[in-house]
């Protein structure tokens, strides 16, 4: 097996340590002779970025998942262990990184990504385009691996699914993400439930997408139904949960 670089990863992120969970903006500089394999690239909007993680260890088998490592002065737990299979770690066999991302902008020797969770320098192995078509598979399911670390982490992670869904921002979007951030930090303590319930109202569409393409829930299955309230309201373990929308504004909570 022969593998060769066709570029590196820049972005000015020195180690994992600095790299936020989601990635950076990044610019992808290819190789002087890998310069044509761009042409038509412009046809779509994102790529599979495909990295060779060298920094990472290769005997490793199982790890603690980010979200799951101990606090300070606490033993890990072993029954956080994972397969390296089951998570993202740059710890593997062949240590390949894979990402999905949005073009920012394509020139004759670089490509720019909305974000990469590539370290600087991280040499790229190839591109390939993201099909709709093909890649996308909004009925897929897994179970939470670890949890966010703050509701600040929740509303980034709510945002980014919610515009790859919607393609566009909105009131209706960012308004979705706060009441999401809001309910898996004080109620779900950031723990997904294994299915959702969640009534909204009908007249409210960009609301109603943005909460499906961060929780997928789906009306046909019934895990998201529709109401005359201007009001979204979450079911969970026997007790409901509502955001009244104010006419000023914003929304109160209240659980009942």
């Amino acid at each position: 097996m022969e593998l060769k670089p066709i570029g590196r990863v820049v972005n000015g992120c020195a180690d994992r340590k600095s790299m936020t969970a989601l990635g950076v903006p990044s610019r992808i500089e290819l190789l002087p002779e890998f310069e044509p394999a761009l042409l038509y690239l412009e046809k779509h909007t994102h790529i599979w970025v495909f990295g060779w993680l060298d920094g990472g260890e290769r005997d490793v088998l199982q790890v603690i998942p980010r979200g799951l490592k101990p606090r300070p002065g606490e033993e890990p737990d072993p029954r956080n262990l994972h397969g390296v299979f089951a998570v993202r770690s740059p710890a593997r066999p062949n240590p390949i990184g894979l990402t999905a991302a949005r073009i920012v902008d394509i020139s004759r020797s670089h490509v720019d990504v909305d974000r990469l969770d590539f370290i600087d320098g991280t040499p790229v192995v190839d591109l390939k385009p993201y099909f709709p078509s093909r890649d996308c598979i909004f009925s897929a399911r897994s179970r939470q691996v670890g949890s966010n670390a703050s509701i600040e982490a929740a509303r980034e992670s709510a945002l980014g699914q919610a515009l790859a869904f919607c393609g566009e921002e909105s009131e209706d979007l960012h308004l979705a993400v706060e009441i999401l951030a809001h309910f898996r930090a004080e109620v779900l303590e950031f723990r997904d439930p294994d299915e959702w319930s969640i009534v909204v109202p009908a007249a409210r569409h960009q609301l109603c997408d943005a909460l499906m393409g961060v929780t997928r829930a789906m009306p046909g299955r019934g895990e998201i139904r529709f109401h005359g309230l201007d009001a979204v309201v979450f079911e969970h373990a026997g007790a409901r949960y509502e955001y009244q929308f104010l006419p000023e504004g914003g929304w109160r909570f209240w659980p009942h």
